[in-house]
């Protein structure tokens, strides 16, 4: 646990180098909340690029969260979304707010069905304070 007054800024990788095409999803590895989040603050760092398609697709960020390791995760129904990244394939920051929780998983999910959305290439990392 951190000392008083000493609250670090952790980076925990969520993806990187994820290949998501039209109305695919990708989730992260289970994250630990419980010593990471001292002060609550979060905010997501992404960067999204072409794929084969050449042009980069918007991706979504949400979560889902569980108060065990184990499970059940369930995206909560007052879930603030994370960002929205896309076409310019540019690095880009959101902040936001989840509720309280020790377990989260991060979800990153392409827009478009079929081929109706451009494939992407994405790197995510979480930070929290």
């Amino acid at each position: 646990m951190a000392e008083k007054g000493f609250t670090p800024i952790q980076t925990i990788p969520l993806f990187l180098n994820k290949s998501l095409s039209a109305g695919d999803t990708g989730t992260s590895d289970i994250i630990d909340l419980r010593y990471a989040a001292q002060r609550g603050s979060y905010s997501i760092s992404c960067s999204v690029a072409a794929g084969t398609a050449g042009t980069a697709g918007t991706t979504v960020f949400t979560y889902q969260a569980s108060p065990s390791f184990d499970g059940p995760y369930a995206t909560p129904s007052a879930a603030v979304a994370m960002g929205t990244f896309g076409t310019s394939g540019a690095d880009n920051m959101a902040s936001f707010t989840p509720i309280l929780c020790p377990f989260m998983k991060v979800v990153a999910t392409q827009a478009g069905t079929g081929t109706a959305g451009k494939d992407s290439i994405v790197t995510a990392n979480l930070i929290v304070q």
